[in-house]
């Protein structure tokens, strides 16, 4: 449907379709572990929906929206994230019984999709990338494909422990967020892009200065 919004220049629509398949990823999982159905074709079957709408579906989007701006350099910066997004994908099912639980390798493929079409969100709303910053944008959908394949670690917030503490910010979150999506949802999820970074910088640098003391 995305897809389908995004080819007949229904942006918006189509952005909050791909915001709308994130809910509903973390949902399909609780379920299918609460009826007790789950099986390797529904894992192998999820991995499939996820590359078309998490990986195919945004690219498309950006595409429609800026990238057949710049011809060919905008179809191979939408065609990477695909391609990065399924190597991602294909790298967690093999490793998914092997690493930390409580985190991804890579920014999960959901939030870098989100990411994508929060950038055209605010472009819908405050008119950054038509004031000349597409080219940046299609620079940031192959960083954001980058991300994907990285070995730079995010929390997996599936697996968070829930507590009185977590539930009140929880629901305060979802008031704020009804209040103003698309700033406060830009917010958490840039916010969450970078968190991985910094970390990321920080341990290399702990892990440099570790092993070359003055």
């Amino acid at each position: 449907m995305a897809m389908l919004y995004a080819s007949h220049g229904e942006f918006i629509m189509a952005c909050w379709l791909v915001v709308g398949s994130l809910v509903l990823d973390g949902l399909d999982g609780r379920i299918a572990r609460l009826t007790n159905t789950t099986s390797k074709f529904g894992l192998e079957f999820d991995s499939l929906a996820d590359v078309v709408a998490f990986g195919v579906a945004p690219s498309l989007i950006a595409y429609f929206y800026v990238g057949h701006l710049y011809g060919r350099l905008g179809m191979a910066a939408c065609a990477l994230f695909v391609i990065f997004g399924a190597i991602r994908l294909a790298r967690f099912n093999v490793t998914t019984q092997t690493t930390d639980p409580y985190s991804f390798i890579g920014i999960p493929i959901p939030s870098a999709a989100v990411l994508v079409v929060l950038g055209v969100l605010i472009d819908t709303k405050y008119s950054i990338l038509h004031a000349g910053w597409g080219k940046f944008f299609l620079v940031y959908i192959v960083f954001l494909g980058v991300m994907m394949v990285s070995n730079v670690r995010y929390p997996n917030f599936k697996k968070v422990r829930w507590n009185l503490k977590l539930f009140v910010l929880l629901v305060f979150f979802l008031l704020l967020l009804f209040v103003r999506p698309l700033e406060v949802l830009g917010t958490f999820m840039f916010c969450y892009l970078f968190y991985g970074i910094i970390r990321w910088f920080f341990l290399m640098t702990k892990i440099i200065f570790k092993h070359n003391p003055k």
